[in-house]
């Protein structure tokens, strides 16, 4: 397969997740109370629409751009020969993980809590860093940071748990 076939399936793949995620969000999370009040949804919701406009991107790029004559006068002993765009399964594995834990400490422990610990889980085990200090400021700053602009800014709550409510 070349590259801009894969490249072609992997935008209709990102456009479709960012649909199915977009009325997920517009079916499950009530908008905000009162006129031009942020609600709970606007977060995901830009998520969403951000994927969605950059697959679209990727893909009319892909589209508008002009095949090369090396793409078109492949043969099958040349495509055999492409090498393998492989999966990473463990470091794969490991952020799915990571993602579901998250979402069980948040309902579990809050957000003040589970975010700084997943954070340090995921710069000690996916990114490999070891420096104290670099864990400590990114996983305590990112977290206050958050809190701030959401909780306090904004006015969105958010998780508060339900072993332990630091809120």
């Amino acid at each position: 397969m070349t590259n801009r076939i894969q490249t072609i399936i992997l935008g209709i793949s990102l456009l479709l997740i960012s649909l199915t995620w977009s009325w997920f969000v517009i079916k499950t999370i009530p908008p905000g109370y009162g006129d031009g009040e942020i609600g709970a949804r606007i977060f995901p919701l830009t998520f969403g629409m951000l994927l969605g406009a950059l697959a679209l991107l990727m893909l009319f790029k892909e589209l508008l751009t002009p095949k090369t004559q090396a793409e078109v006068n492949f043969s099958s002993d040349q495509l055999q020969n492409l090498p393998s765009n492989s999966l990473y399964w463990i470091p794969a594995i490991i952020v799915m993980l990571e993602i579901i834990l998250y979402g069980f400490l948040l309902e579990k422990i809050g957000f003040v809590l589970a975010t700084p610990l997943v954070i340090i889980l995921v710069m000690v085990l996916s990114l490999k860093i070891r420096s104290i200090k670099k864990i400590l400021i990114m996983s305590f700053g990112l977290t206050a940071t958050c809190w701030i602009i959401f909780e306090k800014i904004f006015g969105i709550y958010l998780a508060n748990g339900l072993w332990i409510n630091l809120g």
